[in-house]
């Protein structure tokens, strides 16, 4: 009866994480005063639109708004900041989550900006920094190279990259930064950043958003060698629209689904705990509209399964009636409450897995778990936070049962 009492209550229960959060991005934003097309800062209609970019973000109840460099145009200086940024994009005020872009290092060691953002901008000698949304990890990356000491491996960037990926596994994360590493528009391709693209694919990053060309484009999710890769690739989207002006294409790019050079406006997106939802909303009197959902993934190969933000880890190994033995391995989608494993193939799932947090019920972390399969298999689930290990096995012939464990974890919270 207790344990039929409980599984009430947690039906009874909402959840206890927050809605999902809906954010806003873009970049290339605020057109400078001399700007032929400034027009006392109301711009035209196609033209330095950062007024009605920025209500379009206010307008949208955003969680956080996400800056993708070129901010303030032409030389990101403080005064320009302040008159011409402040007064649009500048009225989100502490929603604002910036990365920089040229421009802004247009100005000596871009100090416009830092000096304009503050602490939200991260180390002024660096300009990357991470966070958290939701379930999601977010990280901002400074693609301005040659003035933080470089992009590549062994750079100072890339190994705080590395490092903060593994000290934030998640289901989802979301990385951002300026210039494109893949794109149709005038500048093209850049393998400059090619080793933000690998480290983010090893980590199974899900999401990059950049801006540096002046339009809208949205790929397939790819590896980093520009491969179409469904199950593991990163989704890029560039949104450069954010009201300085667009520009036409160049050269049409592999693994390019959609694409805009004609309206302004802005990226929203939803962060679900399995996924993302994105929609391009125009300025007023646009007509371009993008929109759809993608679902997140773990790193490829990868044999940990991270629930509840990394706090727990499951793994499983398995031994099949021949003797062969192996790794259970992560199969997609990814979510931050539960996971599969797969044992042969990875459209044959053997095995899932669910950590629930039943902390307010009895004072435990909950581990259910259920199989189609008959082979041996060891689950091991563990709370990094304390060591503790949690182990279900089933012998092999019998086919799997499922299990419900709601005295798993003492180790609230």
């Amino acid at each position: 009866m207790k344990f039929l009492s409980l599984l009430l209550l947690l039906v009874l229960v909402p959840p206890a994480h927050a809605a999902d959060p809906v954010i806003a991005a873009a970049g290339d934003i605020s057109c400078d005063p001399a700007d032929a097309f400034f027009n006392g800062g109301r711009g035209t209609a196609t033209a330095c639109r950062m007024e009605a970019t920025s209500d379009l973000a206010l307008a949208g109840g955003y969680d956080a708004v996400l800056l993708l460099g070129d901010n303030q145009y032409f030389d990101g200086s403080l005064a320009k900041y302040r008159t011409i940024f402040g007064p649009t994009w500048g009225r989100l005020g502490p929603l604002l989550r910036p990365a920089p872009g040229n421009h802004e290092y247009e100005t000596p060691g871009a100090a416009g900006y830092f000096d304009y953002f503050g602490a939200a901008a991260g180390d002024r000698s660096q300009g990357w920094y991470s966070y958290d949304l939701g379930t999601w990890h977010v990280v901002v990356l400074n693609s301005n190279c040659t003035d933080i000491g470089g992009c590549g491996p062994g750079s100072p960037q890339l190994r705080w990259l590395a490092a903060d990926l593994a000290a934030h596994p998640r289901a989802c994360t979301l990385a951002y930064w300026h210039h494109p590493r893949f794109s149709s528009g005038q500048h093209g391709d850049d393998a400059t950043y090619d080793a933000f693209w690998r480290t983010l694919y090893a980590a199974g990053a899900d999401l990059v958003l950049v801006g540096h060309d002046h339009d809208y484009e949205r790929f397939a999710p790819q590896d980093p060698d520009g491969r179409p890769d469904p199950a593991h690739g990163i989704r890029e989207i560039v949104a450069g629209t954010g009201g300085r002006e667009v520009r036409p294409f160049a050269t049409l790019r592999a693994n390019s689904e959609a694409r805009n050079a004609q309206d302004l406006g802005i990226l929203k997106l939803r962060l679900r705990t399995d996924g993302y939802d994105w929609q391009f909303l125009p300025v007023p009197g646009g007509t371009f509209s993008d929109a759809g959902s993608g679902g997140c993934h773990n790193a490829p190969d990868t044999t940990k399964i991270l629930l509840r933000q990394g706090r727990f880890q499951a793994e499983v190994t398995w031994r099949d009636p021949a003797g062969n033995t192996g790794a259970g391995r992560a199969a997609a989608p990814a979510a931050d409450g539960s996971g599969l494993f797969w044992f042969f193939s990875p459209d044959n799932w053997e095995l899932l897995i669910k950590v629930i947090d039943g902390c307010a019920l009895n004072g435990r972390y909950w581990v259910f778990a259920a199989g189609t399969t008959d082979v041996e298999y060891t689950l091991t689930v563990t709370d990094t936070l304390t060591g503790r290990t949690a182990r279900y096995e089933n012998p092999l012939g019998r086919r799997s049962p499922a299990f419900t464990d709601t005295e798993a974890f003492a180790t609230c919270p």
